[in-house]
């Protein structure tokens, strides 16, 4: 049984299809609903869930088919790959509605001196600042001087035009600017150059983040224009504002497929990495529960060490083993109290699909009281109560829909 009521932090890591997707799903519907086969919940959170994939046009989170238990989903996109994603969500959507998709659209308010710095760094790639950027923190440091308590983008680019630029200068920036006010609302941006589009028949909320009990939001910013580096800024931003929302029940915040964004090689990464590492660390002052499920267990050390639960499912490289292995308790050990790293590892290597080791050294597992401590649980997932939209399509099994 999963602790609902307390904020607590997992990783979870395993090769493709061994069942950490699924598992992430089954933790989601514990804290989403109020079901007496997943536990007592009385206070049912709000889910946040972040998610990317190179493979732009058919690769959805697998989390959307929770909508089919009667949970509202609502996806976030980017705009330019908004009819692809659309496409693809509606037809879970048209099975079981409680599914919404909008695109992702920052308000002015929503802005600040702050974000408007890692924006503009043209996804902090290593190496020198673009030349602009010395023209842009100028600015942003005047408008930080007068202590403007809300930030102006529609005043920040009327200062910004009354600055002399070179051709090597507004070349990269309108570049950049482009790429960000696609992603602004139309009311905020001086001068869109592209054509408004027509109002829907349901305007969104003018709250992009409403943050309801047993409601899910996915964040998928999937996009063919858009690099793990400006994905990891759009998601360090979207985080502080998602925060600043948070319903007074608590939140559950979700990296699926972490290891296609959380890149060790980009400074973006590193700086959302650690803006998740601060929320782990603060969660039991911001209710707020994170769950990271990756693939490959190599990302930033911190992240294990911080996590109060690590699932691992099964995986047959010895370098992620290495990996890990210093940073579970269970794993230190090399197993329940005196085996070897080599039976551990010979264990990851045999587990089944659905199968995993849980590493929790404050988990009571027992009757008696006592704590897992330095050992480790053998696990098997229970099954779903919605529909699972991550099998495995055989030959033998057809094309069964989404």
């Amino acid at each position: 049984m999963l602790n609902t009521d307390a904020p607590n932090s997992t990783f979870i890591c395993g090769s493709q299809g061994s069942g950490k997707s699924y598992t992430l799903s089954c933790m989601l519907e514990n804290l989403l609903l109020q079901n007496a086969e997943t536990g007592r919940v009385q206070h049912p959170v709000s889910g946040v869930v972040f998610h990317y994939d190179l493979d732009c046009a058919s690769s959805i989170a697998e989390v959307a088919h929770l909508c089919s238990k009667g949970i509202q989903v609502n996806v976030l996109v980017s705009q330019s790959n908004e009819r692809a994603l659309r496409q693809a969500y509606e037809r879970i959507g048209e099975r079981h509605g409680n599914l919404t998709v909008q695109p992702l659209l920052l308000r002015s308010a929503d802005l600040s001196i702050e974000r408007m710095n890692k924006l503009m760094a043209l996804a902090e790639k290593e190496g020198p600042a673009p030349l602009y950027m010395e023209v842009v923190q100028r600015i942003l440091r005047q408008m930080a001087i007068q202590g403007i308590s809300e930030f102006d983008y529609k005043h920040f680019r009327k200062l910004l035009a009354a600055e002399t630029l070179t051709r090597d200068q507004t070349g990269p920036m309108n570049l950049r600017f482009g790429l960000l006010e696609s992603f602004m609302h139309p009311d905020d941006i001086p001068n869109p150059t592209l054509p408004k589009k027509k109002s829907p028949k349901n305007p969104p909320s003018t709250n992009l983040f409403n943050l309801t009990p047993s409601s899910l939001t996915i964040l998928d910013l999937s996009d063919p224009f858009l690099d793990p580096s400006t994905v990891c800024i759009l998601f360090d931003i979207c985080l502080s504002l998602i925060k600043s929302h948070r319903p007074p029940t608590g939140l559950v915040l979700a990296l699926d497929e972490a290891h296609k964004f959380l890149t060790k090689s980009s400074t973006a990464a590193t700086n959302f990495t650690e803006r998740l590492c601060t929320t782990i660390r603060e969660q039991r002052h911001n209710a707020t529960r994170v769950i990271i499920a990756t693939q490959e267990p190599t990302l930033d050390p911190k992240i294990l060490d911080l996590c109060s639960t690590s699932i691992v499912h099964r995986f047959t490289s010895p370098a992620w083993f290495d990996a890990i292995k210093g940073h579970l308790a269970g794993g230190a050990l090399g197993g329940e109290r005196g085996g070897c790293c080599g039976s551990m590892f010979s264990r990851i290597v045999e587990l089944n699909v659905g199968e995993s080791l849980v590493f929790c050294p404050g988990a009571f597992v027992r009757r008696d009281g006592e704590k897992l401590g330095g050992g480790v649980l053998k696990m098997r997932t229970r099954g779903r109560l919605g529909e699972d939209g991550g099998m495995s399509l055989l030959a033998s099994s057809g094309f069964g829909g989404v």
